[in-house]
């Protein structure tokens, strides 16, 4: 059967593997937006049941190589003071890029999968019994197939045409992710990520190393007190600056190592959960199935292990309706875990919102 999978990030490619230990697939074609090198971001924590997904779907990749082994957190006050600190099942902070790259090139391995770049997907054409047949690109071309899989991200719109009623909420936190080129500050942090926190509450900072002298650090604010004049990198850099200028000096030496033309500002928004992750013939995975708020580190994670679990449910099928069941089985597993990580992000997000009590901030990594 041919697989058509709109969106070619870390969900595309990871379905992309995961159909090549399939009995089903003859061949998948990846329709992905951004043409190649395009910037994918800055990076992310691989939790261990991310890392657990990928030993899954690629046992024989070393993937340490792609980032930089995290073991505790530090969670401080805005003025450099330890609240709590806590030891982590060793994680992964990856480079976005990297990560993508490698990847990229495990979905293409066995040459049954063709990349479709620079292309957005503007239609999707069913049977009358309802069953997907093509997609239609922006510049006309109509790609056949037999099964679809919906990977394109927390905006997904391959989501609107299976779903038209599901929509994302209204952005309460936003975040303004960028790069410093610090080697001492990333020598400083070590195995540790490090998160303060104004007491206040609505503002943090948090910072990590990635490796290779670079530092991947962000600030999260409530969307109703702070306000970023513009996209620009002086617009981010005057910003920075502003909120910035009484923190520690490891704030500071990131403001000052981070070129804010490569920075990333994010309106962060989650998705009610769906009670229903396929449509006939088509599914939704990683953001697209259940975009959730940046406080539970579950983005990727719940991509890799989204794929890896369809992987394992499609592996002998060989009809459209073995694949439908497998594709109901993926609901009833992963809609209660879904609806776990929503209420989990939201409890996050208010804890963020409100004045740091005696029991200190929340870690923000869920499992």
């Amino acid at each position: 059967m041919r697989s058509i999978i709109v969106g070619g990030g870390v969900a595309g490619c990871a379905m992309a593997a995961a159909l090549g230990r399939t009995t089903m697939s003859s061949s998948a074609t990846i329709v992905e937006r951004r043409l190649p090198g395009a910037s994918a971001g800055m990076g992310f924590i691989l939790l261990p049941n991310g890392l657990a997904a990928l030993d899954e779907l690629a046992p024989g990749i070393d993937w340490s190589d792609a980032g930089h082994w995290i073991t505790r957190a530090s969670l401080r006050s805005a003025d450099g003071a330890v609240l709590s600190e806590h030891a982590l099942e060793p994680s992964l902070c990856v480079s976005r890029h990297r990560f993508l790259r490698t990847l990229h090139e495990l979905a293409s391995a066995d040459g049954r999968t063709r990349f479709v770049d620079g292309a957005s997907v503007e239609g999707y054409e069913r049977d009358t019994e309802g069953l997907g047949r093509a997609v239609h690109l922006a510049d006309g071309a109509r790609l056949e197939g037999e099964v679809f899989f919906g990977c394109d991200g927390a905006r997904s719109r391959f989501r609107s045409m299976l779903f038209p009623d599901a929509e994302l909420s209204d952005a309460a936190v936003h975040e303004l992710v960028s790069v410093a080129e610090a080697p001492e500050l990333a020598r400083a942090l070590g195995s540790t990520f490090r998160k303060f926190h104004d007491p206040r509450g609505g503002l943090a900072v948090g910072m990590i190393a990635e490796g290779a002298g670079r530092v991947v650090w962000f600030i999260q604010m409530d969307a109703r007190m702070y306000r970023v004049r513009g996209t620009s990198a002086d617009a981010f850099a005057s910003f920075a600056d502003a909120v910035l200028t009484d923190w520690p000096a490891e704030v500071l030496e990131a403001i000052a190592c981070t070129d804010f033309s490569r920075s990333h500002l994010w309106q962060t928004r989650d998705l009610p959960p769906l009670a229903q992750l396929a449509s006939s013939n088509a599914v939704l995975l990683g953001d697209a199935a259940h975009a959730c708020l940046p406080f539970t580190s579950q983005g990727a994670n719940g991509a890799l292990v989204d794929a890896a679990l369809l992987g394992r449910l499609l592996r002998d099928t060989r009809t459209q309706e073995e694949v439908m069941r497998a594709f109901d089985e993926y609901t009833r597993l992963r809609g209660p875990h879904h609806r776990r990580l929503f209420l989990e992000g939201r409890r996050l997000r208010d804890a963020f919102l409100a004045p740091v009590d005696a029991q200190g901030p929340l870690l923000p990594l869920v499992a």
